[in-house]
């Protein structure tokens, strides 16, 4: 019997995830200058000191005036000024970067829940689970999470492959993620090798080599569907 359908759990909103600066501006500021400090510590004098050397070596060769000479010493000071502020944005901008790839994952929405389902499945109720599912597929058509959630649950609890089997192809009907696109191929590459079916699962393993032609998980199944094209044709 169908489970009626009710509201989902309205979940709270997700706080605001902490700046992962935690230094005020004060303390970002100071924190700065003394970076630069200590940049134009270390560069400084050794860019000025070389590139004295550089333009005396031009200079006694006869490259350049004496006028020449004595107006590039002088400019050695802001260059050198420019380089230590040229190292500073760099290394502000990696670090900057990095902080960001580090903390890329908050701006990521976190997997969908489905607590009500779960709930059911951890008691054993699985057609009941399974109907929940369903009810929100109804509403949500395009919560590929959910689809790929109940064609598990169909496989591995339901004794249903056919209705998983259905479901895995349904997900690439709805515009799938890359990663949605992958849990459904190997869905059916799975159900297809317990099922026996040998047939659709030649056809499915090509697909997926084609598809990651060159990873690693490309190559194991064209290697899986060369083995079982020579046992064919044994």
């Amino acid at each position: 019997m169908p489970v009626p359908y009710q509201e989902p759990i309205r979940r709270p909103s997700s706080p605001e995830p902490p700046n992962p600066d935690p230094l005020r501006p004060r303390d970002r500021d100071l924190s700065e200058a003394a970076e630069l400090m200590k940049i134009g510590f270390l560069f400084a004098p050794a860019c000025v000191i070389m590139l004295s050397f550089l333009w005396y070596f031009c200079f006694a060769r006869g490259w350049i005036s004496g006028g020449v000479f004595t107006l590039l010493v002088f400019l050695n000071f802001p260059i050198a000024a420019i380089g230590v502020f040229a190292i500073h944005a760099g290394v502000h901008g990696a670090a900057s970067g990095l902080i960001r790839t580090v903390y890329s994952a908050r701006d990521l929405p976190p997997p969908r829940a489905y607590p009500r389902q779960e709930v059911m499945i951890a008691r054993g109720q699985y057609a009941e689970a399974a109907g929940y599912f369903r009810d929100h597929l109804v509403v949500e058509p395009d919560d590929n999470g959910a689809r790929l959630r109940l064609a598990a649950l169909l496989e591995a609890h339901l004794d249903d492959p056919t209705g998983a089997e259905a479901l895995y192809k349904e997900v690439r009907l709805r515009v799938p993620t890359p990663s949605e696109a992958t849990a459904a191929a190997n869905g059916l590459i799975d159900l297809y090798r317990r099922t026996g079916q040998r047939g659709r699962l030649m056809v499915e393993l090509a697909r997926f080599a084609e598809r990651h032609r060159g990873s690693a998980a490309g190559d194991a199944a064209q290697r899986e569907l060369v083995a079982l094209k020579a046992d064919e044709a044994s």
